[in-house]
């Protein structure tokens, strides 16, 4: 499954990143934490910072994907979003209904959360099946 490899990779770009965060603990954000984020109404005190959070997660991770996956690497995409992509408003809450309604993935890594998000949304089409070779 190519899930495991993308993961990865995202768990590598993000190293350097976090070994600039400050000292005094960690806290890596789950799929629970993130829907909540995406989930705050506009007149919510919070929601400049929670909108800010989420976009920048979701904006983030979609961007990652498709600079792994441009045409000339060697990795396909996971998922497919449409042209024209929906607001990153439209992503924000489709991404927190999608979490409210599995709540079994509430405690995974929010990245992991994201992908599989990504995944069951936006699949890409089958690739044509390949013709066998002429002898």
């Amino acid at each position: 499954m190519r899930l495991p490899l993308m993961l990865a990779l995202v768990a590598v770009a993000a190293g350097p990143a976090a070994a600039q965060a400050p000292t005094g603990g960690s806290h890596t954000a789950t799929v629970g934490e993130l829907a909540t984020l995406c989930a705050v109404p506009a007149g919510d005190p919070s929601f400049a910072h929670a909108n800010g959070l989420c976009r920048g997660f979701i904006a983030g991770f979609a961007q990652y994907h498709a600079a792994m996956t441009q045409p000339g690497t060697r990795h396909r995409p996971l998922f497919c979003v449409p042209d024209p992509a929906p607001s990153s408003e439209q992503a924000a809450a489709a991404f927190a209904a999608w979490a409210r309604g599995n709540p079994q993935t509430a405690n995974e890594l929010a990245v992991d959360g994201l992908a599989r998000w990504f995944i069951a949304t936006y699949p890409c089409p089958a690739a044509p099946a390949r013709r066998p070779a002429a002898r």
